[in-house]
């Protein structure tokens, strides 16, 4: 009986797909995984890559968007750019829902607390493809994989859906996607204008923006998401 659920489990994925976004700042390591998902997966259970990339910022980035917003994410704890742990959790609260593969070529009881802390469901040795393979079979299939001492993708409530920044944070990016220079806004609430460029580049380095345009470009779209999602 079991058999024929899993059957018809994957049939439906063949139908739809299991796509994966995978960030790891190892262009080789990219490149051997796309190789062995592609060759050992796709043709039974239809998970294919759906990008690469070897940084953290435009893996946040690509999740913002539903149409380059993967099923499931594979994330390197150890990046240059921006840790693991932090794409993690900035990837958590653009979807409460998306699972996150964390993996690392090194000790796993190193990352195994800010992986679980961050917001992802496992933790995985990227030497042991077996064990990646399955995890990820089983996440394709809607069967259990998240493993012990991790907890299930977690909802969160529409105030911490955006509460990757701060409320007056969120409070002068609202009025700059407005159009506001940082001297209107400084008026606006009381400010100073240096206060509100300082709050600025906060933000830019919590969204994981390149620059301030970038910034406003990643709060419009998670701030569009989360009206759509409390309507």
């Amino acid at each position: 009986m079991e058999s024929t659920k899993g059957s018809d489990n994957m049939q439906l994925n063949k139908q739809q797909g299991f796509r994966l976004g995978i960030v790891d700042d190892d262009a080789m390591t990219l490149a051997a995984l796309r190789a062995l998902i592609d060759h050992r997966l796709f043709s039974t259970y239809a998970i294919s890559v759906l990008w690469t990339t070897r940084f953290g910022n435009d893996a946040v980035e690509r999740c913002v968007h539903h149409t380059t917003r993967p099923d499931a994410m594979l994330i390197d704890m150890g990046m240059d750019d921006i840790d693991g742990a932090t794409v993690c959790l900035r990837i958590r609260h653009i979807s409460e829902s998306m699972p996150i593969l964390a993996m690392t070529a090194h000790s796993l009881n190193h990352y195994r607390t800010r992986a679980q802390q961050s917001g992802a469901q496992a933790l995985l040795d990227k030497a042991d493809f077996a064990g990646m393979e399955r995890c990820l079979i089983n996440c394709a299939l809607g069967k259990p994989y998240v493993q012990e001492g991790f907890s299930q993708p977690t909802a969160l409530p529409y105030q911490s859906h955006c509460g990757v920044l701060s409320a007056r944070e969120a409070e002068i990016m609202n009025q700059t996607i407005e159009g506001y220079t940082a001297r209107e806004v400084a008026i606006k609430l009381g400010l100073s204008e240096a206060t509100v460029k300082t709050h600025v580049r906060h933000v830019i380095t919590k969204l994981g923006a390149r620059n301030k345009l970038h910034a406003i470009r990643l709060w419009s779209s998670l701030s569009n998401e989360s009206e759509n999602n409390i309507q």
